[in-house]
């Protein structure tokens, strides 16, 4: 395995009047688990082929293991990849498809079948050896595809160019929990690439924010969700994202805008901080009590609250009516500060 470094990594396609990226720093620990999380046009898929030897950069450095890889092709750099779609040869069984990396590299018929056992085992397909590509489920494909990544013993870095969009909603957390518990028996260095924070969130031991303006923020999944370092950050990760209010709407000196997340707010009458609701979404009950979020219209712009939601009766009969278009007042417990779009400091109101 290896671990990776950027150093103020650049890269401009020809003809391009600005670069895709510039200035990138980042260090990816041996045996990590790494997810590089963006929205489209960021610059991921550049990220990946760099990575891969596809690309050279334009500027600075990426090291392997303290060696300056940057200017080896992607065969010298013994890195392999899983795309969108997974590409395996229709003509061969499941486990020719897996043993085609290796007997391209001359590798003895033992050390094909060793590592075809080992592949099989850890992605619980040995059932599968004999079979054709066209008689898989994409769910199944794709794994034979990540078995194809894995299968050569001198890997030492695996990259992940958002394998489950493909894939169907209702399976995709089998195959991240699936990728998941490999990379971990294995100690094998990802770098998952993806638009959708569940799975960079789900996956990846540390997370990296990427935008156009660079690597925003570094960090376990946590930090990220808990104290984002960038006011994007807070906005892109999470559903629903951050709430932000001028830092006078909670008091707070210091900064320019303070966010918060749904659910460190509750709903108070006494709250100055109020408007009508716009939104109302149930998402069941907790100790008997409604659960859900409520989208409220203030003089600061609709903000959203997750949390318990009161029994309002219409009638007689008791029956729950909608609260839209109620005058209700947020108290917020907790918030992180920004100025100039960065973090300045995070605290607790009371």
């Amino acid at each position: 395995m290896a671990s990776i470094s950027l150093e103020d990594l650049c890269f401009r396609y020809e003809g391009a009047a600005q670069d895709t990226l510039t200035g990138l720093n980042l260090t990816v620990a041996d045996g990590e688990a790494h997810a590089l999380l963006g929205a489209s046009g960021a610059g991921k898929t550049t990220l990946l082929n760099l990575l891969s030897g596809l690309l050279t950069p334009t500027g600075g450095r990426i090291l392997f293991d303290g060696e300056d890889v940057s200017a080896l092709p992607g065969r010298a750099r013994s890195v392999a990849q899983v795309f969108q779609f997974p590409v395996l040869y229709e003509s061969l069984s499941v486990a020719d498809n897996l043993a085609f990396p290796l007997r391209v590299k001359k590798a003895s018929r033992q050390l094909i079948a060793e590592r075809i056992d080992v592949v099989c085992e850890e992605l619980d397909i040995n059932h599968l050896r004999h079979a054709k590509p066209r008689t898989l489920s994409l769910f199944e494909k794709q794994l034979v595809a990540v078995g194809k990544a894995l299968v050569r013993p001198e890997v030492t870095l695996v990259l992940l160019d958002e394998p489950l969009t493909a894939v169907e909603p209702r399976i995709k957390w089998r195959l991240r929990q699936s990728l998941k518990r490999v990379q971990a028996d294995l100690g094998v260095t990802m770098i998952y690439v993806t638009h959708d924070q569940t799975e960079a969130l789900t996956f990846a031991d540390r997370v990296s924010v990427l935008t156009t303006e660079g690597i925003l923020q570094t960090d376990t999944p946590e930090v990220i969700y808990q104290s984002p370092s960038h006011e994007f950050v807070g906005h892109f990760v999470g559903s629903p994202g951050m709430n932000f209010v001028p830092s006078e709407a909670l008091g707070v000196g210091g900064a320019e805008r303070v966010g918060f997340r749904a659910e460190w707010a509750t709903l108070d009458p006494q709250a100055t901080l109020r408007g009508r609701v716009l939104r109302e979404r149930v998402q069941g009950t907790r100790l008997g009590q409604r659960y859900g979020l409520l989208t409220i219209d203030t003089a600061h712009g609709p903000l959203t609250m997750r949390g318990a939601l009161p029994h309002v009766a219409n009638g007689p009969d008791s029956s729950v009516r909608s609260l839209v278009g109620s005058e209700m007042g947020l108290r917020v417990h907790r918030y992180v500060a920004f100025s100039q779009q960065r973090k300045v400091a995070e605290g607790e109101l009371v």
